[in-house]
């Protein structure tokens, strides 16, 4: 995992009226056995074109929680002089996490950037999701990383965890993210078809898995991102602060 890079901003802006139908879409609840699949990937589309938002402060953020900068900077400032109850803030190997708004936010140094990044889950509640396997150093070959979901699933703890997952792997990583499908529906028109069981190219794929049990499995040139309702939350999140060096594995 250390040999993932992480870097880049995006340049381009997208516009009010698409991020309040990402928020709409991410906000709304997929238990419609109708068109749920074709929902989620509709999601997909306008979670990729926020990449082009402002990612330099994580800005799509601050645009969902209403989360002010400044509070935020004044509160890391209290957590570190220990002025803060545990459920408000705590420091975790050297890095400050608040919590505003339901998110839990911590800084990270990216080369001269600072970023400030928003998860729904704090690194104490995902200690006990244990990252397994390795991963081939190709996975970081090429500008691609194909996320790959099941078409067949229709919830909304699925989209959040996907949600938290493809912006951060474009802002963590220094590549495109692409939203592909693990097996062929008519949803999945023109979109690549790959999963960690079916990759004979050896792409860079990260899988979302509903699962019981929450874990991240690394093979070849595959993650593995299992868990059910909240807890796939929970292993995205997980693996997310590995990339950015906030936990060890």
């Amino acid at each position: 995992m250390d040999e993932i890079k992480i870097g880049k901003a995006f340049e381009e802006q997208l516009d009010r009226e698409d991020q309040q139908e990402l928020k709409e879409s991410l906000e709304e609840d997929y238990s419609s056995p109708a068109g749920d699949g074709k929902k989620i990937l509709i999601a997909i589309v306008l979670i990729i074109g926020v990449f082009a938002f402002s990612f330099g402060g994580f800005k799509v953020y601050d645009y969902f929680t209403s989360a002010n900068i400044i509070d935020i900077d004044d509160l890391h400032n209290q957590n570190m002089e220990g002025n803060l109850d545990e459920e408000e803030g705590y420091m975790y190997n050297g890095y400050s996490f608040i919590k505003v708004d339901g998110l839990w936010w911590t800084e990270v140094l990216l080369g001269h950037r600072l970023i400030k990044i928003p998860l729904h889950f704090g690194p104490k509640e995902v200690e006990e999701i244990e990252i397994t396997g390795t991963l081939d150093p190709s996975f970081n070959q090429g500008n691609t990383v194909y996320v790959a979901l099941d078409p067949k699933v229709q919830n909304k703890y699925y989209t959040l965890a996907l949600s938290e997952l493809i912006f951060n792997v474009a802002k963590g990583l220094d590549r495109n993210p692409e939203g592909s499908c693990t097996e062929e529906n008519w949803v999945c028109e023109d979109r690549t078809i790959v999963s960690c069981e079916n990759n004979p190219e050896n792409k860079p794929v990260i899988e979302l898995a509903l699962d019981e049990e929450a874990s991240i499995e690394l093979s070849g040139t595959c993650i593995k991102v299992s868990g059910n309702e909240y807890e796939i939350v929970k292993s995205v999140n997980r693996l997310l602060y590995q990339w950015y060096d906030v936990m060890e594995n």
